[in-house]
């Protein structure tokens, strides 16, 4: 897993960004609906929003020492996916509705009604909101760069003495003893 780059998530948010602004005037040009999303929604990326700084601020205290026998770490794991995950859906509905508003400032002096326009302001500052969300979160899912324990226990660390592998970002992880199987047939007595 990568961490996340703001030249990436810029990226995304242009592309969305051109991909929401020629979808509109598509179709608007058609006699279509303004593609925005309802004002609804922004409840859902607000949940989303809270859901990951709960999520984050749990494994913020795991790795501060608060109750570590009840901690699994492939919640830090999987609580760093779904902080990237917002991230870059953040990226994508703040370009997207950037992109549309830039094309209803065109319209400011035409149209009097300029809901379109707050709607579209509003939706991308709520994925900015949750870019900035699951950057945070994905900050408290890395394990300290100074913590010896993690590195002599992490899986690259065994027999070799080598940098970490391309995409090992110090998240928060476990490696576990598996049970070893049984033998079978003559080398089972």
């Amino acid at each position: 897993m990568h961490v996340l780059t703001v030249p990436a998530l810029l990226l995304c948010a242009a592309a969305a960004g051109a991909l929401g602004w020629t979808a509109n005037r598509l179709s608007t040009g058609a006699g279509g609906p303004l593609l925005i999303l309802p004002w609804v929604s922004l409840a859902a990326v607000a949940a989303a929003a809270v859901a990951l700084l709960v999520l984050g601020l749990r494994v913020k205290r795991y790795q501060e020492g608060a109750h570590p026998e009840r901690f699994d770490p492939l919640v830090a794991a999987r609580t760093a996916a779904g902080a990237q995950a917002g991230a870059w859906a953040g990226a994508v509905l703040t370009g997207w509705h950037a992109a549309i508003a830039v094309d209803q400032l065109a319209l400011l002096s035409v149209r009097s009604e300029q809901g379109p326009l707050w709607a579209c302001l509003t939706h991308a500052a709520a994925g900015l909101g949750l870019v900035v969300v699951g950057w945070i979160v994905e900050g408290f899912c890395k394990l300290p760069p100074h913590d010896p324990e993690a590195e002599e226990d992490a899986e690259y660390g065994r027999g070799r003495q080598k940098e970490l592998p391309e995409g090992e970002g110090g998240y928060a992880r476990e490696i576990r003893e598996r049970p070893r199987a049984r033998p079978r047939g003559r080398d089972a007595r």
